[in-house]
């Protein structure tokens, strides 16, 4: 292979490099799920957990999240994102390895105006509609 077709590839692999990276590796890739209660602080060891998966993310190593039993009085939000540090390891993997970045945040626990601390299930047509604030419309 002549130097001129090697350069040629070499150019093509830092392209395709540099595109994988600003598409994963940006801060593009991040879902945030929210559970409609206040946020309130996220508990120890569950702020940017690495999180283990396989073949581009699809397959989760390990077991699931126990939400009840890591936020008590219910969760506010949880977050999976992508930063530079698990991009690189998915990328020298081929992404046969593609870990992620979880967050979870606990919800402030008491106040009954809030919805359940598990959540309303979306579309549930047997979800109770929250009562109006004291003073509100």
């Amino acid at each position: 292979m002549s130097s001129r077709a090697m350069s040629a590839l070499a150019r093509c692999g830092l392209l395709a490099l540099l595109a994988t990276w600003v598409t994963f590796g940006a801060g593009c890739a991040a879902t945030t799920v929210h559970s409609g209660r206040p946020p309130n602080l996220s508990p120890n060891g569950y702020e940017e957990r690495w999180h283990s998966a396989f073949l581009w993310g699809t397959v989760p190593a390990g077991s699931d999240y126990d939400i009840a039993r890591i936020c008590p009085d219910g969760w506010a939000q949880v977050t999976v994102a992508r930063d530079p540090f698990t991009l690189l390891a998915g990328m020298l993997t081929a992404f046969l390895y593609s870990p992620s970045r979880v967050t979870i945040v606990c919800a402030v626990p008491g106040d009954p105006r809030l919805p359940p601390p598990e959540g309303y299930a979306p579309n549930d047509p047997d979800s109770p509609i929250m009562p109006n604030p004291p003073g509100g419309p």
